[in-house]
């Protein structure tokens, strides 16, 4: 995370932050994503810092709350955001993950009452099921405009509880967190960008001229309503990963990549834990 993980990282090169998320909107990325969660509200504060002098009306700034879902709590949340990213709105505010323990309605409530302030523009809901999504859609005055969750050549909980297809039906935007896995030592999975790990990637890398991790981002954008979003200090990748936008995967190994990649989870996951979506 940038800033720090949990909390903010008093060793963090924040300079070097700031100079990654100026890089990717030099290179045309407009959509930066960010959240209270990462390193306690450091990273707005670095998106924030990043962002002056650049037009606002070009940028899509999304960020998410976490766990404190009653209304007021989210009200007084999303105020801090905007303080932290030093922005008049939000273009894109998410849940960042549904908490059983607190009525979903509550959510939605505050969630409307935003909208209704002008203080976020859009209403996403992050780890959710079909179900989550219809009981958050119902309660709200307004459409959910995006879903962001796990996603990639290994994560395929979307794909296989059809939370793709329930996007596209409802007009909702996917977005992809973790395009590119990196290692889970707890799972025994390998990341992604690592020649050998998963032949099948190096085959197609090798077919195409590009990197594994270009194969791995550009399976995913092909897909009809896929977004991705990515974290990179690292500006030979950041090119990398745009620069896999000129790739044309043919349908056939679309499929082959779909079908028959060696490693595939039915399950979300972190570096160290499960994490379905709920």
């Amino acid at each position: 995370m940038m800033g720090g993980r949990a909390e903010p990282d008093p060793n963090n090169d924040d300079a070097k932050d700031i100079e990654a998320i100026q890089n990717a909107l030099n290179a045309g990325i407009k959509h930066i994503d960010t959240a209270k969660l990462y390193a306690n509200g450091k990273a707005e504060e670095l998106v924030g810092q990043a962002i002056k002098g650049y037009k606002r009306e070009d940028l899509l700034i999304a960020t998410k709350i976490h766990r404190e879902l009653n209304y007021d709590d989210v009200l007084r949340n999303c105020e801090a955001s905007l303080k932290r990213l030093g922005l008049d709105y939000i273009d894109l505010y998410y849940v960042h993950m549904p908490m059983p323990s607190i009525p979903i309605k509550e959510t939605a409530r505050a969630f409307n009452k935003l909208m209704e302030r002008g203080l976020i523009k859009n209403i996403g809901i992050s780890d959710a099921l079909n179900e989550t999504m219809d009981e958050y859609q119902a309660n709200l005055d307004y459409k959910i405009f995006a879903s962001q969750n796990q996603y990639s050549l290994i994560a395929r909980e979307p794909q296989f509880n059809n939370h793709l297809e329930y996007c596209k039906k409802n007009n909702i935007h996917f977005v992809a967190w973790r395009p590119i896995q990196l290692p889970a030592p707890a799972f025994n999975i390998e990341p992604m960008y690592k020649r050998g790990a998963y032949k099948l990637l190096d085959d197609m890398a090798d077919k195409y001229g590009v990197k594994n991790a270009q194969i791995a981002v550009r399976w995913l954008t092909q897909q009809d309503n896929v977004n991705v979003v990515f974290k990179t200090t690292n500006p030979e990748h950041l090119k990398e990963i745009v620069d896999s936008g000129n790739i044309t995967i043919s349908p056939e190994d679309m499929k082959n990549l779909a079908d028959n990649f060696p490693r595939q989870e039915k399950i979300s996951f972190t570096s160290s834990s499960r994490q379905p979506m709920l």
